[in-house]
């Protein structure tokens, strides 16, 4: 190659451009691909911690109540100072935990309850047909349809 030859070409090809390009967005679908899924399994996740953290909820609503489960019902359904025993506390943490299972795309929270046990389920980010349910027993599974009205166990 001669000195003449050289300072010639300047850069790259247009062809050569279009390649990298197309190369690299190749590439970046994969990843959000990849990143899609995982944050599906992640708000997954955050259901099935929000569902465990209720159950500890309804456990002190049980002790407050006299070894009694009837509020947690109104308590995780319609939050307020009235049905939770008059504690702000509680009337909040079952509110933000409403909200983080919302956010997460878990949809509405479903809750059985007699006075001796209770179910609490939400459907799952990644497969709206599974539900994570736990119950007054310390069950946790994940369920083909959500807990019902005077029901306590886990479907």
């Amino acid at each position: 190659m001669s000195d003449r030859d050289v300072s010639n070409r300047h850069g790259f090809t247009l062809i050569e451009l279009l390649v990298v390009i197309a190369i690299i967005g190749i590439l970046a679908a994969l990843v959000l691909v990849a990143l899609g899924n995982a944050r599906d399994k992640a708000n997954d996740a955050k259901i099935k911690s929000d569902i465990s953290q209720l159950r500890t909820l309804a456990e002190i609503l049980y002790d407050s109540n006299g070894s009694n489960y009837a509020s947690v019902g109104t308590c995780f359904t319609t939050p307020s100072l009235a049905n939770c025993n008059s504690d702000n506390g509680m009337v909040t943490s079952v509110t933000n935990l409403k909200s983080d299972i919302t956010a997460a795309g878990g949809g509405s929270l479903s809750v059985g309850v007699t006075n001796t046990g209770f179910c609490v389920s939400a459907p799952l980010k990644t497969n709206t047909t599974k539900f994570a349910c736990m119950d007054s027993t310390g069950v946790y599974k994940q369920s083909t349809s959500a807990c019902v009205a005077g029901g306590t166990a886990c479907p």
